[in-house]
């Protein structure tokens, strides 16, 4: 019964060694990622020009920068604090379109605030943000 019951945790033990390899390496992404995160760090520090080069062709037809800026500023209203960071949680890519989901972090009033959002992403030459149809208006929580 003893050597049974050594040879299982030996098994048991081989099979955790075994199955602890490491943190599988991270997928390398083609780039929608990192635009999702400058074209929100761009909206964080307020610089309108470049969050808006961010955005695909037929985003900037249908807005020109001047709309951009207005909507971006009152984006930044309704987060409803002072955003500080933001952390791209996934970005699922799916052959020329991806979907970021994100997390822009600050403080109000001495609290740790965070808000969730995702944008989509269009691939042509390089990646590029698709404006959504509601930005920068009020959502109903």
């Amino acid at each position: 019964m003893a050597i049974r019951f050594r040879w299982a945790w030996g098994l048991l033990a081989g099979g955790v060694l075994l199955g602890c390899n490491g943190v599988p390496e991270e997928t390398p992404g083609t780039g929608a990622k990192e635009c999702a995160q400058t074209y929100f760090e761009a909206l964080l520090r307020k610089d309108w020009p470049k969050a808006y080069a961010l955005l695909d062709l037929q985003s900037q037809k249908r807005c020109s920068s001047q709309q951009f800026s207005r909507l971006a500023h009152s984006y930044r209203d309704h987060v409803g604090f002072e955003p500080e960071a933001v952390q791209v949680q996934a970005c699922e890519e799916r052959a020329a379109e991806a979907t970021a989901h994100l997390v822009l972090t600050g403080h109000t009033a001495g609290h740790h605030r965070r808000y969730k959002d995702a944008v989509t992403l269009r691939r042509t030459d390089n990646w590029h943000v698709i404006l959504p149809s509601n930005f920068g208006q009020s959502r109903k929580r």
